[in-house]
């Protein structure tokens, strides 16, 4: 195993995931009579089938039975459709259902089968929500019979070693050790087809935060292109929405991988609503053109029918029900930089093992709640163990809880049990939830008898720990951190 520079010899031994918690499962259904419901479900099969819609889909797409393997023919995928309409997608007794999405260069370009773009995306169906986590690909991991590499190499060699289920199902299988979570689905398509669904669409309309550019961007002869994008809203075809997502060398701060992955969000965001615009998800010339020209450079294990449901419940996800998230570094990032022994740049977790980065991926659809309520937080070490509030911070902060403060308690002996102290009157109910799964811990509504309000009110905070300025405000919730956060695998030593 190369050695890590910089770097403790836990983080290059990450902890097994652990199972995620559970959400409510999915609310029931008002079901169509009987005898009626077939016949109105075969009728819009039917329907669909006669304008190419669900032939082309079987021709186009490289659809896999998710647990064989095996082609499933066009008349199973009608009769599944028609004999089993409430069927639950796998993984979804959870009320989530997570999809890996891949993407690669394909032939023609250097590094053809290395991972350029690694998406979790996350649908949860009673909300009609939508969550993403992008995770760079210079993330080290282990890879089965490579020892421990970069994430974006598992494509390749999965494909090379004949593992079951190809690149794709290797790199599916990492994923699910660093984010702790089951991801039956995948999709993987190249850069070719990337952008022959843009064209397809007639383009789409992105959103561009910063001005930049790149003198360094790959032309088509190995060699080097100047590219630049204007702040404000573009409508990119597909050549310059693929320039928009693969960029990594832009200046004004968008050089970066986490820079990448936030563009990469917007264009598929772009790229879902312009789909299922009128004009387009109405239009089955349309949709038929697009299946056709991805069929040769996209790769998903999901049936027919589960494509085809997937497409009713993201259809009308509204944009702001959309969580962005990235793995990446600095203050509030789960990540950190590091080097081998040999100088190659990899990015490991900031905690030591993959803790923090599984309670981002299975706490995810919570982040939009927290912030909305925006609860100001302190956090007591009740403890000897020097750094276990800092510790704890840090891994709030990455999940956008607002930590306004961060020290040690006054009591006189350790707290064996973390406690957290709703101080907001019971007006702050996610963010205690949210605490309350994050930390495992107990909440009371009363402050500990060593305690008063008045300890808790501040004019301004420790600005040598990156505080905010509080204002004078009363804080909402406080957090006294007990030595089960170490026993119980909660916080990692470093």
């Amino acid at each position: 195993m190369p050695e890590i520079i910089n770097q403790t010899e836990k983080n290059q031994n990450p902890a097994a995931p652990k199972p995620g918690d559970v959400y409510r499962s999915l609310p029931a259904k008002k079901k169509a009579p009987v005898l009626w419901r077939p016949v109105l479900i075969l009728f819009v099969v039917i329907i669909l089938i006669g304008l190419g819609f669900l032939t082309k889909v079987v021709l186009a797409v490289n659809s896999t039975n998710a647990e064989s393997g095996e082609k499933v023919s066009l008349f199973d995928q009608i009769k599944h459709l028609v004999s089993n309409p409430d069927t639950q997608f796998k993984g979804n007794t959870d009320d989530r259902i997570n999809i890996l999405l891949i993407g690669n260069g394909g032939p023609g370009h250097p590094g053809s089968y290395l991972a350029d773009t690694i998406i979790l995306a996350s649908i949860k169906p009673s909300t009609g929500e939508v969550a993403t986590l992008s995770i760079p690909r210079d993330l080290y991991v282990e890879i089965p019979g490579y020892g421990w590499r970069k994430i974006n190499n598992a494509l390749a060699f999965g494909n090379e070693s004949d593992y079951a289920g190809g690149g794709e199902a290797m790199l599916r299988d990492i994923v699910e050790k660093v984010t702790g979570l089951e991801i039956p689905y995948y999709a993987r398509v190249d850069f070719v087809g990337f952008k022959k669904i843009v064209d397809d669409l007639e383009g789409v309309d992105v959103t561009i935060d910063n001005s930049f550019s790149d003198t360094e961007y790959p032309d088509y002869n190995y060699g080097y292109q100047f590219i630049s994008f204007k702040k404000g809203t573009e409508h990119m075809n597909g050549e310059r929405a693929l320039q928009f997502v693969r960029s990594r060398h832009g200046n004004n701060g968008e050089g970066s991988d986490f820079a990448r992955s936030a563009r990469q969000q917007k264009v598929l965001l772009a790229i879902k609503n312009k789909f299922f615009s009128l004009n387009t998800f109405l239009n089955p010339n349309k949709i038929v053109s697009i299946l056709n020209d991805i069929g040769d450079h996209n790769t998903i294990n999901m049936e027919i029918w589960e494509i085809v449901k997937l497409g009713k419940i993201v259809q009308n996800t509204d944009s702001n029900k959309i969580i962005s998230k990235n793995l990446e570094t600095g203050a509030e990032g789960l990540l950190i930089s590091s080097t081998t022994q040999d100088g190659a740049y990899i990015l490991t977790p900031k905690s030591g093992d993959y803790a923090e980065i599984q309670s981002l991926a299975k706490n995810i659809f919570d982040v939009n709640l927290i912030q909305k309520e925006n609860a100001r937080i302190e956090i007591q070490n009740g403890t000897k163990e020097a750094g276990l509030a800092t510790k704890t911070g840090d891994k709030l902060k990455g999940l956008d809880y607002n930590i306004v403060k961060i020290g040690n308690s006054s009591l006189a002996t350790q707290q064996e049990t973390t406690t957290i102290y709703d101080l907001s009157g019971g007006t702050k109910t996610n963010t205690l939830l949210g605490l309350k799964k994050t930390l495992n811990a107990k909440i009371s509504s009363s402050l500990p008898g060593f305690m008063t309000n008045s300890d808790l009110t501040y004019d301004s905070l420790n600005a040598a720990n990156g505080n905010a300025q509080a204002n004078g405000e009363d804080i909402d919730i406080l957090i006294i951190i007990g030595t089960d956060q170490v026993t119980n695998g909660q916080l990692s030593r470093h």
